[in-house]
């Protein structure tokens, strides 16, 4: 058997296949919907094209017809009409005399004021074979449609039907990727939110471990590691650094007097009154119970007894308030300075304070000691 479409012309062969890479090339949807009726009415040298997709969640044909500057939605059962027909069945309809056939729905000529008089209606189907719409041309300009159109207009509805499934899926991937890239976009933002409050969280416990909780200065391990590094640091690059041992005289009478709590309170008062007068590169620490070191860079012997001078009379002229009372304490100070002799031994510069405090504290407190 001979192929039907080697007895079309060969012009009319030849604009089949021009349309049939347009319509492949296209891939919006839309334009592609409006590029087949373009195309179709040409082709089949027809007055009007519709196009009818099935919407298969309602069981209905649907087009949108442009009528003038108004676009005129149509829906039907698939069954009902011309091109329901032709959804339900998938054979070619061909009807010389549209109001003669009881299958055609006067309701497109109500609805959008045009007056149907022959109609050739083919089906779409997709690569699987299934019905997906049918595409309809309506008023053959010169006579009507006979078999020569109807082989055309089925070659051309199925290049239509692969052109639309195409368009349809990459529509549909287009959407995914964009969900997808949403998607990945937004758990990255929230990652990243993520990991923010986590490195701030972990900010916030580094601090927190290396700092007295009453007195929100540096504690003891974190001193005790400062000061290993600072020696180290001296011990091999110069100049120097020297120590302070801070202790607040007499604070059990504070204690016993007004109270743990009253106690807190001149420990925070003395702790901040001290850290605020700092340099950035000096450091304070609680070295346990009411006693402090400060640990200054780049300070030789002399500079560390004016500073622990400084900070005994900064203490003894403050005044701490607990509760409406005004307590008032004083400070002694035993500082001790790097030498070479001393190399990498932080243990000894420690020693050598606290022997200065002590000395301090036998003379009557309230006194620096070197």
């Amino acid at each position: 058997m001979s192929d039907p479409l080697l007895n079309i012309p060969p012009e009319r062969f030849s604009s089949l296949l021009k349309i049939g890479l347009r319509l492949t090339a296209e891939r919006d949807l839309d334009r592609l919907l409006g590029t087949i009726i373009e195309e179709t009415t040409s082709v089949m040298d027809a007055d009007r094209s519709s196009l009818f997709l099935i919407d298969v969640e309602r069981g209905e044909m649907w087009a949108k017809i442009a009528q003038g500057v108004e676009v005129v939605e149509i829906r039907f059962p698939v069954g009902v009409g011309v091109a329901g027909t032709v959804g339900r069945t998938g054979e070619i309809v061909n009807i010389p005399d549209a109001y003669a056939d009881r299958r055609f729905n006067p309701e497109f000529d109500r609805k959008t004021g045009y007056r149907t008089k022959s109609i050739l209606c083919a089906p779409l189907r997709n690569t699987c074979g299934e019905i997906i719409g049918a595409i309809q041309v309506l008023n053959k300009r010169a006579g009507t449609f006979g078999s020569e159109d109807e082989t055309l207009l089925a070659a051309l509805s199925s290049h239509a039907a692969v052109a639309i499934e195409n368009a349809d899926l990459y529509r549909r991937l287009s959407a995914l990727n964009l969900s997808l890239e949403r998607k990945v976009e937004e758990r990255t933002k929230e990652l990243s939110a993520a990991n923010e409050r986590l490195s701030a969280l972990n900010r916030k416990l580094a601090e927190i471990s290396i700092t007295d909780a009453l007195t929100k200065v540096y504690n003891r391990r974190y001193f005790t590691e400062r000061l290993l590094q600072e020696v180290k640091r001296v011990s091999r690059y110069g100049p120097t650094v020297s120590l302070l041992m801070i202790d607040i005289d007499l604070f059990k009478k504070v204690n016993d007097t007004w109270g743990h709590q009253a106690g807190d309170t001149v420990l925070s008062g003395v702790a901040g009154l001290i850290k605020g007068r700092l340099r950035a590169t000096d450091l304070i620490a609680r070295y346990g119970g009411e006693e402090f070191c400060l640990l200054a860079t780049g300070t030789d012997q002399a500079g560390a007894q004016v500073l622990a001078e400084r900070v005994r009379a900064l203490v003894q002229n403050a005044v701490f308030e607990h509760g409406g009372t005004a307590i008032a304490v004083t400070v002694s100070i035993g500082v001790s300075t790097w030498e070479p002799s001393l190399g990498e031994d932080p243990e000894e510069l420690v020693r050598r304070a606290d022997t200065a405090l002590y000395r301090a504290k036998e003379q009557g407190r309230n006194r620096v000691c070197a």
